[in-house]
């Protein structure tokens, strides 16, 4: 689970600033949204949703996650002077140069230790586009910090320091300046096997999906069973389906799709890519005789496509205990379906493996106290270009109270983090006769 986030010139991100997912007070608004991944004592909320105007820094927070996962599981691939992903705050001139920064904090569940259930880690990194110049990993065995290693800029691998605790396996990595030393300890076999896990969690359990991204597991239509559960789930909702059937895909289907790709695609990506989509889904309607027709993909409601391709995800997430990171939640899906979602993460009976939902939205709707705790609900705020992310949990507690209308208030501005439209200036636009201020180039 992740515990906090930290960024720092990231997109329009340019000063520090912390996402925390972190309970402070229990309290009893909601104690079911409230996971307790290693003991009583520390709290980690399933599920935080962001809310803000377009183009205030939503996305860039989510990420901000994908950035971290790329140069913990992808970095330690990147040959010697090879460019990493540097994204850093663009509006400043000094910012340009220097280092991007992410710190989390986070749990992994620890397959040794039933008692323990889950071990505490903190994994620091800092890079520009050439190097890494900072990477730390510390985790809390007992409470107490204790270092796993600690890169400095000065550091080679050769030189990199190791903490007394961190045994079991190879330590010392031959690895590039610009690769992480987690990216390359946890990506080899004779390494810790902590290393490893941690490597691992960030390469299977944070799942991004952009807007309108579709991303699902491959070939999950060979798995009967996952498609009899995606069946269900959809006739449980009001679709209108009574089952999905699979087939293989027709060489017409095939001959369709290689229209899409490009001409000078690889041919081992465009084997992979065909071999994806072998199956094909039928979605079975009743007919007013009482039998069945079969509706290609195409036929379905946009929202009934998204929720079909978002289930696997939904499914493994809660089993396996993962985090899935989703920019604006309820596009395409109608907001009960958004508001199910948000349900499935917070029960008990379901979320067994301290699975997380970190979403943005606009849909005010789903800013309810019986939804969701105030430190639940993340505003994103721009000023002067410069992102600022804070909880609604931040203001007055003696104000805002669990049973207050979150929704009503924030479409009345008390929390800021909606748009600024001059009203007046659109209207001025409209009336206008010419086109000013307009720049002709001839």
């Amino acid at each position: 689970m992740i515990v906090d986030f930290t960024v720092s010139n990231f997109r329009s991100i340019k000063d520090e600033q912390t996402f925390s997912l972190y309970v402070q007070i229990a309290g009893s608004h909601l104690p079911e949204n409230i996971s307790y991944p290693a003991s009583d004592k520390i709290g980690v909320l399933k599920s935080a949703g962001l809310y803000g105007a377009n183009a205030s820094g939503k996305s860039n927070l989510l990420l901000a996650f994908n950035a971290l996962q790329y140069i913990v599981v992808r970095s330690g691939d990147l040959k010697e002077g090879e460019s990493i992903i540097h994204e850093p705050y663009l509006l400043a001139e000094d910012s340009k140069l220097l280092p991007t920064r992410f710190e989390v904090e986070f749990f992994v569940p620890s397959e040794e230790n039933v008692q323990t259930k889950a071990v505490r880690y903190r994994y620091c990194v800092a890079f520009t586009a050439r190097e890494i110049v900072e990477e730390s990993l510390v985790f809390y065995p007992s409470g107490q910090e204790a270092k796993i290693f600690n890169r400095g800029v000065e550091d080679t691998w050769q030189t990199i320091p190791f903490g007394s605790l961190y045994k079991g396996g190879k330590k010392r990595l031959p690895f590039f300046a610009n690769n992480a030393y987690l990216s390359k300890a946890g990506d080899s076999a004779d390494t810790p096997k902590m290393i490893r896990d941690v490597y691992n969690y960030f390469r299977k359990n944070l799942l991004h999906l952009g807007v309108n991204q579709r991303v699902s597991k491959l070939n999950w239509l060979e798995d009967i069973e996952l498609v009899k559960k995606v069946a269900k789930l959809l006739t449980l909702v009001d679709t209108g389906i009574l089952n999905i059937s699979v087939q293989e895909r027709t060489d017409a289907d095939v001959d369709a799709d290689m229209t899409t790709l490009p001409d000078d695609i690889p041919d081992d990506i465009k084997l992979r890519f065909l071999n994806d989509r072998k199956y094909k889904p039928l979605f079975l309607h009743s007919t007013e005789t009482g039998n069945s027709e079969p509706f290609d993909e195409k036929k379905e409601s946009a929202g009934t496509r998204k929720l079909f391709h978002l289930a696997p995800l939904i499914f493994e997430t809660l089993l396996e205990g993962g985090v899935l990171i989703m920019d604006e939640l309820d596009n395409n899906m109608h907001p009960f379906m958004a508001e199910l979602i948000i349900k499935l993460f917070s029960d008990t009976r379901i979320n067994k493996g301290n699975a997380q939902l970190i979403f943005s939205t606009h849909n005010i709707n789903l800013m309810s106290a019986e939804l969701l705790r105030r430190d639940q609900i993340w505003f994103t705020e721009k000023q002067q270009g410069v992102t600022k992310f804070y909880s609604l949990d931040d203001f007055d507690k003696n104000k805002i109270k669990p049973q207050s209308p979150f929704n009503q208030w924030y479409a009345e501005g008390r929390f800021g983090a909606v748009p600024v439209i001059n009203y007046q200036g659109i209207v001025d636009l409209f009336n206008a006769t010419g086109d000013v201020n307009a720049q002709k180039d001839y």
